[in-house]
């Protein structure tokens, strides 16, 4: 199955799982809620070439770096029912995660967001790990270059400076055409946001980058640095 495919059946269960009530007022009260909401949202009402996700995405782009609320255009996919303070953070990461996506899917033709799945990992640190396979040659994966951006993401304490330094990683993804989970990566950033639980998302990470099988095609491709 093509990477195309894999997209439009996501899309195609997608529309049939959520009911549409889940479009009207979302829940972003935990890291469930967001996980679920963004991989809903993505396939359902930002992918394709309709004009209004077309336009969609073009504004999600023009979001990233901006604080929570600030582009009117997208409060509708990035605001939830109810501004708890646990919405809030639901908030800043289904912003962060959606207008990294925007900017990862860019003018490629398949899909960047991808649900993870048992056969094809699709985690943030199964894609870094799989961006330092290509075109490492005989060097360790911990010594490419996207490690040392992952080592930088690993070791702010800042939300801002986090969505900084992912956002260097994910433009290495999107020219390389690699995938991931956005609804994952939204669910870790909601938990980061609690200092309880910060180190374990970052070790989370680490299992996925250092545990991830290589597929044996990114065997001598060139990554991008």
């Amino acid at each position: 199955m093509t990477t195309e495919e894999v997209g439009a059946r996501q899309a195609d269960s997608a529309s049939k799982l959520c009911p549409e009530a889940d479009v009207l007022s979302p829940s972003l009260g935990s890291a469930k809620d967001v996980k679920r909401w963004v991989r809903w949202v993505i396939p359902c009402r930002l992918s394709g070439r309709e004009a209004s996700a077309t336009a969609a995405r073009a504004q999600l782009r023009h979001g990233v770096g901006k604080e929570v609320g600030a582009i009117p255009s997208i409060w509708m996919y990035t605001l939830g029912a109810v501004g708890t303070a646990w919405n809030c953070k639901g908030e800043k990461a289904v912003h962060t995660a959606l207008t990294l996506w925007a900017r990862h899917q860019g003018s490629n033709a398949a899909p960047m967001h991808m649900v993870e799945a048992k056969e094809a990992p699709r985690s943030f640190g199964a894609a870094v790990r799989a961006l330092a396979e290509k075109g490492r040659g005989d060097k360790r994966p911990e010594e490419t270059p996207v490690f040392r951006r992952l080592s930088s993401v690993v070791a702010v304490q800042a939300f801002d400076a986090l969505a900084h330094h992912l956002r260097g990683i994910v433009d290495l993804l999107e020219a390389a055409e690699i995938p991931m989970d956005y609804g994952l990566l939204a669910a870790d950033l909601f938990e980061w946001q609690d200092s309880q639980y910060r180190s374990a998302v970052t070790r989370r990470w680490g299992r996925q980058f250092a545990r991830a099988p290589i597929p044996a095609e990114n065997a001598g491709d060139k990554a991008p640095e």
